[in-house]
Parts: C-alpha cells; sequence; structure tokens
C-alpha cells in the first residue's frame, strides 16, 4: 500500500501530462467545415476520395474503387477530381452539379473563376431565402456505364446535389497513373472479347452467365476490377474470393492472378469486367 502511494503523484502526473497532449495534438487537426447555401465556406476542399459521399471500399496502388452514394435531397461537399474515372450507375436519379466559385448547374467542366481576395472563392448568386438553389436547364440523364478523361486534362472541384426522389448511387474506378499502352491489343492483354468500352486509362468487357455457367479460367495483364451489373448470385475466385449478390458487388484481381466467375444463383448473371490500363 505505501508503494502504490509514493507514485500515485507521478502516475497522476503522467496522466495529466498525456491529456495535456491530447489536447494539444487535437488542436492542431483539421477543422472542417461544409459549404454554405452560396458554395462558400468549406474547409478543407477534399480529392473526390475523402469526400464523405464517395466512400473509399479498396485501394490498391494508384486503383481506388469508390462507393457514390447520394440520399434524395442530399448534396456532397466541394471535392476534386484530378483522375480519369470509370462509373457504373446501380441506382439512377436526377443531380446536378456546382463548379467552385460558379452557380449550379453553370457547367461540368473547370474549376470555376479564380478565387477572390483573401483566398476564398467568388461568390456566386444567392438563392431566394429558404430555397434551393435552382439548376440551369433540364437535367440530363447519363448512361448506366461511362468513363471521365477529362479529369486527366482539366481537373474539376465541384459537389454534386440529389434532386430527385430516390438514391442516387454508382461504382467509381479511379486510375491514378498516365494510361496503358495503346499498342497493346486486347488478346495481349489476356481477353477473348471485344471490349464494349476502350479508352488509354479503361477497357470494359461484359460478362454474362446463365444459372451454374463458369467463365474460362483466365488471366490478365494489368489489374482488372469486376463491378456486378445485374441482380443475381455469383461467385469470384482467385488468390481471393469474391461473393456477387446483389448490383454493384465488386472484386478485384492482381495482374496475373489467374480467376473464374461462376453464377451460384437462379437467373442470369451480368458483371462489367474493367481492365485498368498502366505502362
Amino acid at each position: 500500500m505505501r508503494a502504490m502511494t509514493r507514485t500515485s503523484p507521478t502516475l497522476a502526473l503522467v496522466v495529466f501530462g498525456l491529456l495535456a497532449y491530447g489536447v494539444a495534438v487535437g488542436g492542431q487537426g483539421t477543422t472542417w467545415q461544409p459549404a454554405d447555401a452560396t458554395g462558400n465556406g468549406q474547409t478543407p476542399i477534399m480529392p473526390v476520395h475523402q469526400e464523405p459521399h464517395h466512400r473509399q471500399v479498396f485501394q490498391r496502388g494508384p486503383l481506388r474503387i469508390l462507393d457514390l452514394q447520394l440520399p434524395p435531397g442530399d448534396v456532397s461537399w466541394f471535392h476534386t477530381h484530378e483522375w480519369p474515372v470509370y462509373y457504373l450507375t446501380t441506382s439512377d436519379s436526377p443531380t446536378v452539379s456546382q463548379n467552385l466559385g460558379e452557380e449550379w448547374g453553370a457547367g461540368r467542366r473547370g474549376r470555376g473563376p479564380a478565387p477572390a481576395a483573401g483566398g476564398a472563392p467568388a461568390p456566386p448568386a444567392a438563392p431566394p431565402a429558404g430555397t434551393a438553389p435552382a439548376a440551369r436547364g433540364p437535367v440530363r440523364g447519363r448512361p448506366r456505364l461511362m468513363s471521365d478523361l477529362s479529369y486527366a486534362e482539366k481537373p474539376n472541384t465541384h459537389r454534386i446535389r440529389n434532386d430527385g426522389p430516390g438514391l442516387f448511387r454508382a461504382m467509381v474506378v479511379v486510375n491514378e497513373t498516365a494510361g496503358g499502352d495503346e499498342t497493346v491489343t486486347e488478346e495481349q492483354a489476356g481477353f477473348t472479347d471485344k471490349p464494349i468500352s476502350s479508352n488509354k486509362w479503361f477497357r470494359a468487357y461484359r460478362i454474362a452467365l446463365a444459372p451454374g455457367e463458369k467463365s474460362p479460367s483466365h488471366q490478365h495483364k494489368a489489374p482488372v476490377v469486376i463491378l456486378q451489373d445485374t441482380a443475381g448470385k455469383g461467385l469470384g475466385i482467385g488468390a481471393m474470393s469474391f461473393e456477387f449478390n446483389e448490383s454493384g458487388q465488386w472484386a478485384y484481381f492482381d495482374p496475373g492472378d489467374r480467376h473464374q466467375i461462376t453464377n451460384t444463383g437462379d437467373s442470369r448473371l451480368e458483371l462489367i469486367e474493367v481492365e485498368v490500363r498502366r505502362k
């Protein structure tokens, strides 16, 4: 008991020091502040994979998989795209975007006007009190499958608002490289079918399997992401195993990782195999 009594003051000092250090470190952390209705005041401006609605579910070097979910009436934070992306929209809803420093719907591309003095973006016109900012023009539909390569040439900082009655959800594959060698053919890359879309950063192939059917066991020279495009159940087996049970499920296989997809359900299963190209 005497030993415990003698060490108590020392222990108290240690605990107090740790608490003080924690407060000091916490005080140095980033202050998070969303933008106001006019699009000003957000701190910080973040890359897309740190924006809360774009949840990163996987990263392997310069490859990222994001699960974008925006509930009806919700608005994302301003975020910056600097790399090409490939989208699979699994749940669509009318959306409108606002570039940093511009009005809602004023344009998709660019970072917006130069910041005003003091570093704050030039304020756009404020909407009437108590109302959401209105989009310019009709809301355009989008293909379920698409790649956006413009970010590689002109990065874009924007936020998105869901104006529809349902969830907007998309699986997003990000390729943070300069792209692949365009002279490499599909056969040389390890694919037997022709792609449904192709560019320097992504080549996409559709896999369609009847109940009980298996894809040929195969491997590729580039990493691939497999995205489930329909309802149904399946299993992807390679160095790791992945289950498919709803649209938006995903799998990843390294270059040279031999893999096979099996339809384990009782309905047709369709998946998109995305070759993430790099040199």
